[in-house]
């Protein structure tokens, strides 16, 4: 049988290749020039995180003097940190806002400088004192051995943080040091690595352990949520979306919806000698505002053009398969 060029079907089949990556290049550019942004419902398995971390927070409000930290594992590097520095940001973001201390370190040598800076970023914003407040211990290296380190004490591991300090000297490590004073171990990585901590962290020493993963390696864990050897579960874009919106909110009751204003007056009436200018320099400029306001919605930015190419795609496939069955239909 011949086919009908003319037909609706045909010329919906024939809609040249460059056409269609033309529209994909418009579909997923538009929302990313006009900064748009994808609200989205809370799955179970980020909601336990969040409830963990407000959990923490209280037993910190019952327990001043014996207050428990999170610790988080940036066992990532720049390969993957389009998908988990939002996870780090919106984690970071709920440990400074509810006080909760904070030790960090990276399982990857490559991710060593990334966990530093996103430790120190975020700490500006919430006026943390490095020392006090937070450490980044460097590098856990044998990763392995690091881990069960922290079931004595860690400081006989690590003799001096990443910035070179004698972590006997920071009085935050003089308190918290093992994991009789971590509440949360937190491991966010594109690797294998979340399963080690479930070994060790939860297997030998039962601490709750929470995992910030890419999506494609997402699925794999699920097995270890349903049975309670991991408390919580980010996946990709989607997770960190989820908790991004949680923290927002909660920012919002504590500081009110002016972030802006917020940022400039934080360091106005602070002792400014307790931060240490090679961590970050107290105040913000105009362009540091922006970014960092910017920065509070990174992954439901990053949402949005892969919301839109998505449903570009499932368009594409319904038009395709409508055609199809149009010309199966005329050739009966």
């Amino acid at each position: 049988m011949r086919k009908n060029k003319n037909a609706w079907y045909e010329k919906l089949l024939a809609i040249p290749k460059p056409v269609i990556y033309v529209i994909m290049f418009f579909v997923v550019a538009l929302p990313v020039l006009f900064k748009m942004q994808i609200s989205t419902y809370v799955t179970t398995e980020v909601q336990l995180i969040y409830d963990h971390m407000e959990e923490l927070y209280r037993y910190n409000l019952e327990n001043p003097d014996e207050k428990k930290a999170v610790f988080i594992a940036f066992d990532y590097d720049p390969s993957t940190m389009a998908e988990l520095d939002p996870m780090a940001f919106a984690t970071l973001r709920h440990a400074f806002l509810r006080d909760i201390p904070v030790l960090g370190w990276s399982g990857l040598p490559t991710g060593v400088d990334l966990g530093e800076q996103n430790m120190h970023l975020i700490a500006k914003e919430y006026g943390a004192v490095y020392g006090e407040d937070y450490v980044f211990l460097g590098y856990g290296y044998p990763f392995v051995q690091a881990i069960i380190a922290l079931a004595t004490d860690v400081k006989t591991f690590f003799a001096s943080d990443k910035a070179g300090n004698n972590t006997r000297d920071l009085p935050l490590l003089g308190e918290i040091y093992n994991f009789n004073r971590i509440g949360l171990v937190f491991t966010m990585s594109g690797t294998s690595y979340p399963e080690s901590w479930v070994t060790y962290a939860n297997g030998l020493y039962g601490k709750k352990v929470i995992t910030g993963s890419t999506a494609v390696s997402a699925a794999k864990y699920y097995p270890f949520l349903q049975t309670e050897q991991m408390s919580g579960l980010m996946g990709g874009l989607k997770g960190a979306a989820e908790y991004e919106q949680l923290v927002e909110n909660l920012e919002k009751e504590i500081h009110g919806k002016d972030v802006k204003t917020y940022l400039e007056n934080l360091y106005r009436d602070k002792d400014l000698s307790r931060y240490d200018s090679s961590n970050y320099k107290t105040g913000f400029t105009p362009d540091e505002i922006q970014l960092s306001v910017a920065r509070r919605s990174t992954a439901r930015q990053g949402m949005a053009p892969q919301a839109t190419a998505h449903f570009y795609v499932i368009l594409l496939i319904i038009i395709g398969n409508i055609a199809y069955f149009a010309r199966m239909r005329n050739s009966k």
